[in-house]
């Protein structure tokens, strides 16, 4: 499984598909619980400040009539909740003492107050929660607790605001100017199983929705392993015998599709390659089966009866014909390999296109005479670095063929020039022209545009085959333009510099 692109895939699929769920599940819980606790604190804050507002004021002394002391002034307080709708408060009424201290009335004046609860109200539609209220004096001592025994005990303030959680209440702790610790709470029960509702909630929602990625993550990486299994049984069916199947591109995404236009094209190459190569070992066991059956007829016409001399030194010619015959044609076919192989050894060295060319017509002048044929050399200096003998061998092939196929008062031109970068040797002749069809096809080994007539010649089919060769073996070019009825013209063009040897 763990080399398996699918599951690979699909593991990092599923890992970040379930932190993005896991993240985005707890930043909402999280944001949501601080929702509900912010709008509990804002609640019980306001009952806090309001008390602590009433603390403020200054404390009544003696015993004399309620009217001299005006009751605070609670107009101030925010306009909700005000601290009347939680608790009603006497400044008046003596604050009774703890259940387990007495207070001196004249040293705890300042704590006259009384605090006494009122249903609480319910802005939300919940279920109603009485808050409770405690106040402790700066020492500690329990001042008030409504209702009795809430069990909030006296604990050290480090800020003047803070907000605790007891068991499943939530309190405000508040410093009053003088000293007081003002302690206002309520349940939360409702709100924490409301929370824990959410929890079980989100988290079903997130193992669906990675149900859900994960299924259709599955069906993703299955649709995107599909065309790699296609190319797979496509490259599964190819065979030396069969190479004629190609991907089916036209469904795949972009990248798969380049990929699959490659491999096509790959596999175009290999089957011209191996048709070209099938073709090309037929045609050369068809070429040397001829002069193999000429020289073994001739042997056995020789020793089957006695023959007078002159008889065995004809048969002893037809017997070198056939040989030289067959040399020739092993020692093309070895060029041709050497050069697919890319090995065919080229020794370089500063030459001139336009004295290989004079060469050429010198030693092939009198095959254009007897034929009628002229041939005149033109054109300036091509001077290059190459094989001389290699690109001798081309131009007598070339030039041979030109007047082969000319006809009677005709002519060849030899025309060398210096481009830019390169030496060109043009060969135009004004023989018979070559049909369309065969022009593609001129530099295939073993073709012959006319079978019979080359036969004649004595040619293999091999001649344009090797110049082409030993032309990109320098790094050059030939090129063929024709014309049935008015000539043919082969142009080769090879780097001047030192071309990478092959």
């Amino acid at each position: 499984m763990a080399k398996s692109l699918r599951w690979r895939l699909q593991v990092w699929h599923a890992s970040i598909l379930a932190i993005v769920v896991i993240g985005l599940g707890t930043a909402f819980y999280l944001l949501l619980e601080r929702a509900t606790l912010s709008e509990i604190d804002s609640e019980l804050l306001l009952d806090a400040r309001a008390i602590e507002g009433v603390l403020r004021g200054p404390p009544p002394r003696g015993d004399g009539p309620r009217d001299a002391f005006p009751p605070p002034d609670v107009s101030l307080l925010p306009p909700r909740p005000r601290v009347r709708d939680r608790f009603n408060f006497d400044p008046w009424r003596p604050l009774p003492p703890p259940p387990d201290q007495r207070f001196d009335r004249d040293r705890d004046r300042d704590r006259d107050r009384e605090l006494r609860p009122l249903p609480p109200r319910d802005p939300s539609g919940e279920p109603n929660v009485q808050p409770y209220l405690v106040i402790f004096a700066g020492d500690g001592v329990l001042l008030r607790e409504e209702p009795i025994d809430t069990g909030v005990a006296f604990r050290e303030m480090s800020r003047p605001l803070e907000y605790r959680n007891r068991a499943l209440s939530r309190e405000v702790w508040l410093r009053a100017p003088r000293g007081q610790i003002v302690v206002v709470g309520r349940d939360i029960q409702c709100q924490m199983d409301r929370l824990a509702g959410w929890r079980w909630q989100l988290g079903a929602s997130g193992l669906a929705i990675l149900g859900l990625g994960l299924l259709g993550g599955w069906v993703l990486a299955d649709r995107a392993i599909r065309p790699v299994r296609a190319i797979s049984q496509t490259a599964s069916d190819v065979s030396a015998a069969n190479l004629s199947a190609r991907i089916d591109s036209s469904s795949m995404d972009e990248e798969l599709k380049g990929l699959a236009d490659i491999l096509n094209t790959m596999l175009s190459r290999l089957e011209a390659s191996f048709t070209q190569q099938t073709r090309f070992t037929a045609d050369a066991s068809h070429e040397l089966r001829t002069p193999i059956a000429v020289l073994l007829s001739h042997c056995e016409l020789a020793l089957g009866r006695t023959r007078t001399p002159e008889e065995y030194q004809r048969t002893l010619v037809t017997c070198q014909h056939a040989g030289r015959r067959m040399k020739t044609l092993v020692e093309d076919l070895l060029i041709l390999a050497r050069a697919d192989a890319g090995k065919l050894e080229l020794s370089r060295q500063p030459c001139d296109l336009q004295r290989l060319a004079a060469d050429a017509a010198a030693m092939l002048g009198p095959l254009a005479a007897q034929r009628g044929v002229t041939i005149e050399c033109i054109g300036d200096a091509a001077p290059l670095d190459g094989d001389d003998q290699r690109l001798s061998q081309v131009i007598v092939n070339l030039l041979s063929n030109a007047i082969e196929y000319n006809r009677t008062g005709g002519a060849v031109t030899l025309r060398t020039s210096l481009e830019p970068g390169a030496a060109m040797l043009s060969v135009r002749d004004t023989g018979c022209g070559i049909a369309g069809e065969s022009v593609p096809h001129l530099f295939d080994r073993f073709y012959r545009v006319d079978e019979a007539r080359s036969r004649q010649i004595g040619g293999s089919g091999l001649g344009l085959a090797i110049c082409q060769s030993i032309v990109e073996a320098h790094g050059g070019t030939l090129d063929v333009t024709s014309e049935v009825n008015v000539g043919s013209e082969f142009v080769m063009r090879i780097p001047t510099g030192l071309a990478t040897e092959k």
